[in-house]
């Protein structure tokens, strides 16, 4: 007889495993595109990826892929609950780690505007220059304030004048950029939410079926 609590589990935790290979391929690539030389692509998303936790990312990851480990002796043991246990707990660690990396960047969005000022006065005039392109204006709050760089967008004084300020493009993609970020950390959540649930209907049909084998054996029947 097919055990469908014990499918549902199975699927849920190679979920859970996708979730870290996942984190692990978006750290590297995030990575990798911040260590290359920024274009009119990449720029504004480079940024704001200095200010999330790569390097959390990449914890979370390796605590997720020892956690799959853990369940492994609970599919092979079929009566065991002890590594159940140990495998529901380290889901709850895990899920913990991944809602504080969530927040984390969720926080730092009450402050973007803030954040992006400052981090507009920290770049090099290229990169200035890349942003000013990317979104079509000239300045941070406008033409002058900070001074805007000389490029194809904004050749001049006189043109750069009737532009806009970048401060409200780069808010909005900052944003947008930000707040898919963290819900997708908010959605593993959810997925480790519903691991942890199955973890526990696991747990309690083995400990029936338990029960009912010490009941069998005391009434001198056969287990079913």
């Amino acid at each position: 007889m097919i055990d469908k609590i014990l499918i549902s589990f199975v699927v849920t935790d190679l979920i859970f495993l996708g979730t870290g290979i996942l984190f692990v391929a978006e750290a590297v690539m995030f990575m990798n595109e911040m260590a290359a030389e920024p274009t009119l692509e990449t720029v504004a998303r480079d940024l704001l990826l200095q200010q999330t936790p790569v390097k959390g990312v990449i914890a979370n990851a390796v605590f997720i892929f020892i956690t799959f480990f853990l369940s492994l002796p609970a599919l092979v043991l079929p009566t065991t609950r002890t590594w159940l246990r140990v495998h529901g707990w380290a889901v709850v660690m895990c899920a913990t780690f991944t809602l504080v990396l969530g927040l984390n960047i969720w926080y730092h969005t009450l402050k973007t505007r803030s954040n992006l000022g400052y981090m507009w006065g920290q770049q090099p005039a290229r990169t200035q220059s890349l942003l000013q392109q990317r979104f079509t204006c000239c300045g941070y709050l406008d033409a002058a304030n900070p001074p805007f760089q000389k490029d194809s967008t904004c050749p001049n004084a006189l043109i750069a004048a009737q532009q806009v300020g970048c401060v409200g493009f780069f808010y909005d993609f900052a944003n947008g950029y930000l707040n898919a970020i963290f819900t997708v950390f908010f959605g593993i959540v959810a997925l480790d939410v519903v691991l942890l649930l199955n973890v526990a209907m696991v747990l309690k049909d083995r400990r029936e079926k338990r029960r009912y084998s010490h009941i069998d054996r005391k009434t001198g029947l056969r287990a079913i």
